[in-house]
């Protein structure tokens, strides 16, 4: 039985996305920069610092082109 490698999607070891420990069986988190993840849960929010900028950054290119939401989303 093999079991699935979660893998951080900011951090880089070597020449591969640095592996997340998991802290249960559902959730993952990265000792490098402290990014955490659900794989169950699409909906869940992750308290980083990288995730919060991109989350303000795309609440700000939104807000700037309320047009391009609805263009993403046909």
């Amino acid at each position: 039985m093999s079991q699935e490698i979660v893998r951080c999607p900011y951090c880089v070891q070597d020449s591969e996305f640095r592996p997340m420990f998991g802290e249960s069986k559902k959730l993952f988190v990265c000792v490098n920069c402290g990014h955490s993840v659900v794989p169950d849960d699409v909906y869940a929010k992750c308290p980083c610092d990288r995730c919060r900028d991109m989350n303000r950054a795309a609440n700000r290119i939104t807000r700037e082109r309320p047009g391009l939401a609805q263009a993403a989303n046909p």
